[in-house]
């Protein structure tokens, strides 16, 4: 099966203004799609994800941010090939804050993704080899991120966390997790938020 074919997942349990009305399923070119650009007010309506060749048996999500206010996934693939990870960009999916000609609330799927190659966004090997990583472009430890960003990851949280059935104590920020000795995402990254959120998206 070839790495860029689709399968359509519904997401007509997703409330309004959770759900995706416009979708680029176009390749840039340091090898990411973006899922979706922006929330929108429909129901019943379906979110194309590409269908790696054989899944992972993933365990963890863990979220990050960049660090940086400004930020796409060309910027962070450049950045991490100059580090020296062959894989390019770290995580799996990158959600934008706006900046940088990436849609505020924007998902893309990673090279990694596609791929299910491990990730490269934590210090233990275990975090990388069966952790989804989920970054969000900003610094929040200087201001939050956007509402876009929350729905955004709210709405992927849920869907993985369907999917590869995680459970509630497996989904933290980086930091969260024992031995990674870090304050990604943030002291200004709203959990209680995001956590209801994503209960809300259940309760429909």
């Amino acid at each position: 099966m070839d790495t860029n074919e689709t399968r359509t997942i519904s997401i007509r349990h997703i409330p309004l203004g959770f759900c995706i009305l416009s979708i680029a399923a176009f390749l840039v070119g340091w090898g990411g799609s973006v899922l979706f650009d922006a929330v929108s007010a429909v129901e019943e309506e379906s979110l194309p994800v590409t269908t790696p060749v054989q899944m992972r048996p993933w365990r963890y999500i863990v979220v990050h941010h960049s660090g940086a206010m400004v930020g796409n996934a060309e910027i962070i693939e450049s950045g991490h090939l100059q580090q020296g990870m062959e894989n390019g960009m770290a995580y799996h999916f990158l959600i934008g804050n706006g900046t940088a000609r990436l849609g505020d609330g924007a998902v893309v799927e990673g090279h990694r993704w596609k791929s299910q190659l491990q990730g490269g966004h934590s210090h233990q090997d275990l975090l990388n080899e069966s952790g989804i990583g989920i970054c969000l472009v900003g610094d929040f430890g200087r201001k939050g991120p956007t509402n876009q960003q929350i729905q955004s990851l709210a709405g992927l949280i849920f869907r993985l966390q369907t999917q590869f059935q995680i459970p509630d104590d497996n989904i933290h920020g980086h930091g969260r997790f024992y031995g990674e000795d870090t304050d990604c995402p943030g002291k200004l990254f709203p959990w209680t938020n995001i956590w209801s959120t994503i209960n809300a998206i259940y309760q429909k």
